[in-house]
């Protein structure tokens, strides 16, 4: 049965929010009609479970959780959270530090949130502490490295000599 309620508008979802977690907002935007929320790494997890068991989020359902790779600024991971029962998006997005990225997982709240945080550990090198399986879900294990970063070197970027022949020496040798 479909639900009554209808879906809050970002900046009652913004208003909310503030209210319950005040300066740990760092910002909030509306894209298109998505709450977009900036959160303390600190107070990523706590506000995850906030959306998700207040009545008026009543968010059960994560979409997504990726990394992004902002170069020097550091790495942020964006989490998609929606409601199922009244309809209304918000994405968490939190800012990490470049080395030794940390952030709390949200596995055990959204359990679809298993598989997207150990892809985002594997591919941005994004550590979520608490995780119950830290290990790769897609990369072979003896795989070094980060592939979505931006520092990862591209293997066709890189210069390596070649090791045969150059083409039509070959040919020229059996003569």
């Amino acid at each position: 049965m479909a639900s009554s309620r209808r879906p809050l508008p970002p900046p009652e979802i913004e208003s909310r929010l503030r209210a319950q977690f005040g300066e740990d907002v760092l910002a909030f935007e509306d894209q298109f009609g998505h709450a977009v929320v900036t959160v303390r790494p600190a107070r990523y997890r706590e506000m995850a479970r906030f959306l998700r068991e207040e009545p008026e989020f009543d968010c059960d359902y994560c979409d997504f959780c990726s990394g992004v790779d902002f170069g020097d600024s550091g790495l942020e991971v964006v989490t998609h959270l929606y409601s199922t029962t009244i309809g209304h998006h918000v994405r968490l997005k939190v800012r990490l530090a470049r080395e030794h990225p940390v952030c709390p997982t949200i596995s055990d709240l959204y359990p679809g949130a298993n598989w997207h945080e150990r892809e985002t550990a594997e591919m941005f090198g994004i550590a979520f502490e608490g995780h119950p399986q830290p290990v790769k879900l897609l990369l072979p294990e003896p795989f070094e490295g980060h592939p979505l970063r931006k520092d990862f070197p591209l293997m066709t970027r890189e210069a390596k000599p070649w090791p045969g022949a150059v083409e039509g020496e070959e040919e020229e040798e059996e003569e």
